[in-house]
């Protein structure tokens, strides 16, 4: 997987946010670092947030956010 350093940045936040609330990995295993310049245009990368967790069993929605590659976050 391919991101660039903002991107990396966005989604250390998400997972910090996430972690306890998402019962699958939000993590890549293994990915690599490309400058902004070079990071392909208009593509962004998507995570799934949420969703049944067996810790609180809270129940929770499931949302997708996008991370564009200047770090910015959408749903």
């Amino acid at each position: 997987m391919q991101l660039t350093r903002a991107q990396l940045d966005a989604l250390y936040d998400i997972y910090q946010r996430w972690q306890n609330k998402t019962p699958h990995a939000i993590m890549p295993e293994e990915f690599e670092i490309v400058p902004y310049e070079e990071y392909r245009k208009g593509d962004y990368i998507g995570v799934w947030v949420g969703g049944h967790n067996d810790v609180d069993n809270t129940g929770l929605g499931q949302m997708f956010l996008g991370i564009e590659s200047d770090g910015y976050i959408h749903s």
